[in-house]
């Protein structure tokens, strides 16, 4: 049996399907800790289109929440359904995890190595970083926006204030949407002005 190419040369001429993408969960550690939301908005340009979705544990479970996010292609190597966000390793190792757990869909060693080099992830994470000086410690969207810290989610699921985790994560959807057209319109200029001329020889 051939093994599965770690990158597919095709996929440079797929247009981008763009979705903000962000996970709740109850702390760090998918074996033991549940997905409390699930949220998630197609985009154009980076622009939302469409309604914005929450999955809520509270309403469907956590399986489902899973299984309808799987559908949606999140867990696919394509272009289908690129994920764009804040820290999306995290967010999709979580799902991942629980994908396994449930037997929803099941990786081998092949099949991650091959997701992990051909899924396309749109994450401003790395442009916070050097806005924060090259420091991670402090180097996070509530930094350099209105967003309140997500530590304060899975306290208020515990007290069942479900209208306030409605009312944070789509504050939080709209300020890192909000960074990432901002940091991209800065990258966009600077790109223009390092741009070599095509066919200039590389240094």
């Amino acid at each position: 049996m051939r093994e599965q190419p770690i990158f597919s040369r095709a996929s440079l001429v797929k247009p981008l399907t763009e979705w903000y993408f962000d996970v709740e969960t109850e702390g760090t550690d998918p074996q033991q800790d549940r997905i409390l939301t699930i949220q998630y908005q197609s985009l154009e340009d980076g622009v939302p289109r469409g309604s914005f979705q929450i999955l809520a544990e509270w309403e469907w479970g956590e399986k489902e929440l899973v299984r309808l996010i799987v559908e949606k292609g999140l867990l696919d190597p394509t272009w289908d359904f690129v994920p764009v966000g804040n820290r999306l390793k995290f967010d999709i190792t979580f799902v991942m995890e629980k994908a396994e757990k449930y037997g929803i869909k099941k990786f081998t060693v092949e099949g991650l190595r091959y997701y992990w080099f051909n899924k396309p992830l749109m994450d401003i994470a790395p442009v916070i970083l050097l806005m924060n000086s090259g420091r991670f410690s402090g180097s996070s969207i509530s930094g350099f926006s209105e967003k309140r810290n997500s530590s304060q989610v899975p306290g208020l699921h515990r007290e069942g204030r479900y209208s306030d985790i409605i009312e944070y994560v789509t504050r939080e959807k709209d300020e890192t949407l909000a960074l990432i057209r901002e940091a991209r319109s800065v990258l966009e200029k600077f790109g223009v002005m390092r741009a070599r001329p095509f066919g200039s020889p590389e240094s």
